[in-house]
């Protein structure tokens, strides 16, 4: 496949207020994944009932975002980036203003499902029309630009949720988003944003359908544990499950073009290398940011703050290398990139794993700043990667399929990891829990960074192989 249809589709300069309204609405979404931390104990003294449906203020939110991404991507490919981010925008909206208006516990959790699809668009959106607006050669920039939207988010989110809760009441933190989500949508319909899209390929929404299916019953088996669901509602989840993945293989059986991620997208061999490398880094960062500081802090071995500046440092770390990595990406290439990344993972856990009881707190904190260092490189070029392997029509369900499987990847991998932790500490097997999890962790970083040599060692154009041709000559 020639690389002048992606080429072409980024020939006009690029309009900044597109750019500029883009990156405001995927601040909203990014702000409202962590602003309901905050609110929850105002909300609890002023919305009756339901408190066994307080988890699902975040899991639901966090649930139907994943939900949203891959016929996201598919929708946008297939009738534009523009048209659909609209609708996306105004998805989010309207669980927002549910959200404002709330009068019971299960309205509000409703309303936030509505809020996390919409989010969950919106963010596969943001990263595919940002790719599309400023074309191959700086997509490693935008990536940079993203990333501080996304740390910054992290840091403003909750603090914002506070001040509003004082000065307007808990609900002004969700009527915020119109005013501004609407300005952002008056500047994209006014303004052009050009893209690819493939018309003589309609979306399967009955593979769409199963697929959801399948990723709902993952998800919320996932979450068991943070909602209280009982055993039998973890194995109906399973079994839903398996019968979404059934009847979504019997479905691409027959139809090929009908699956919801892009087959392939599955053939290349740098494309799955990084995908295996982001899904471990991503396991490595949210152990870090979870089982870490609620473990140290169960012994005692750290105070609140000091808890605080270890998840600090970690985010930090992401922000930083993953907007370096961004603009540094075209000058190094791919390979050194996520080998740096991979690297620095490396390092990272070897320390943790050195055991928490004998290292000072400031050697942990130094440890996950190594971590978030290596995801945040980890990440970007995975992301761009995969946006300059798309063809010039795909680009939106290539994003869509890198950040699914990064996050149900990282979910199981977190998952096993924290049981293998509970495991370990309930039978005693084990004083120091972490060493053991980081212990296995360290291992697999290595072979992420053995793996990382694979990749192409320049940054270039590489648009999805034909089926039945080979790839792209690598250097």
């Amino acid at each position: 496949m020639s690389d002048k249809p992606l080429q072409a589709a980024s020939a006009a300069p690029p309009n900044r207020w597109v750019a500029f309204a883009i990156l405001a609405v995927l601040f909203l979404a990014a702000t409202d994944t962590t602003i309901i931390g905050t609110l929850l104990p105002v909300i609890a003294g002023s919305v009756g009932g339901g408190q066994a449906l307080f988890p699902w203020l975040m899991s639901g939110f966090m649930v139907a975002m994943a939900l949203a991404g891959p016929l996201t991507g598919a929708l946008a490919d297939r009738y534009g980036v523009r048209s659909v981010l609209s609708w996306a925008i105004l998805v989010f909206l309207a669980g927002s203003a549910g959200a404002a208006l709330a009068g019971d516990m299960l309205m509000l959790v409703l309303a936030r499902v509505v809020q996390g699809a919409g989010a969950g668009m919106i963010i596969v959106l943001s990263y595919a029309s940002l790719a599309i607006i400023y074309g191959a050669s700086q997509r490693g920039r935008v990536q940079s630009m993203v990333s501080i939207v996304w740390g910054v988010a992290a840091i403003v989110g909750p603090l914002a949720g506070l001040a509003f809760t004082h000065a307007f009441g808990w609900r002004a933190a969700f009527l915020i988003n119109m005013p501004v989500g609407l300005v952002c949508l008056l500047v994209l319909r006014s303004k052009a944003l050009s893209a690819h899209v493939r018309r003589g390929v309609a979306v399967d929404y009955l593979a769409q359908g199963f697929f959801a299916l399948m990723l709902l019953g993952v998800m919320v088996a996932l979450s068991a544990a943070q909602v209280g669901l009982s055993r039998d509602s973890f194995w109906s989840m399973l079994v839903l499950a398996a019968a979404g993945a059934l009847l979504l293989g019997l479905r691409v059986a027959g139809r090929p073009q009908a699956s919801p991620v892009p087959l392939a997208f599955f053939r290349q061999r740098s494309l799955a290398v990084a995908m295996v490398i982001v899904i471990c880094g991503s396991i490595g960062l949210y152990a870090s940011i979870t089982l870490v500081p609620i473990a140290l802090h169960a012994r005692h071995a750290i105070d609140t703050a000091q808890t605080g500046i270890i998840v600090l440092l970690a985010a930090l770390g992401f922000v930083v290398s993953s907007a370096v990595c961004g603009m540094q990406i075209q000058r190094v290439g791919y390979r050194s990139s996520m080998l740096a990344g991979a690297l620095a993972l490396v390092a990272g856990a070897f320390v943790l794993a050195m055991g928490s009881s004998s290292l000072p707190w400031q050697a942990i904190a130094g440890a996950e700043l190594l971590i978030g260092l290596g995801m945040g490189c980890v990440a970007v070029g995975a992301v761009v990667l995969a946006q300059n392997a798309a063809p010039a029509d795909a680009v939106a369900t290539y994003t869509s399929t890198i950040q699914l499987l990064r996050n149900v990847g990282a979910a199981l991998g977190i998952n096993a990891l924290a049981a293998i932790q509970y495991a370990l500490e309930s039978q005693h097997l084990s004083n120091d829990s972490l060493r053991s999890v980081f212990s296995v962790l360290g291992p697999v970083f290595v072979v992420c960074a053995l793996l990382a040599l694979l990749l192409p060692s320049n940054y270039q154009l590489q648009p999805a192989a034909v089926p039945g041709q080979p790839e792209p000559a690598r250097r």
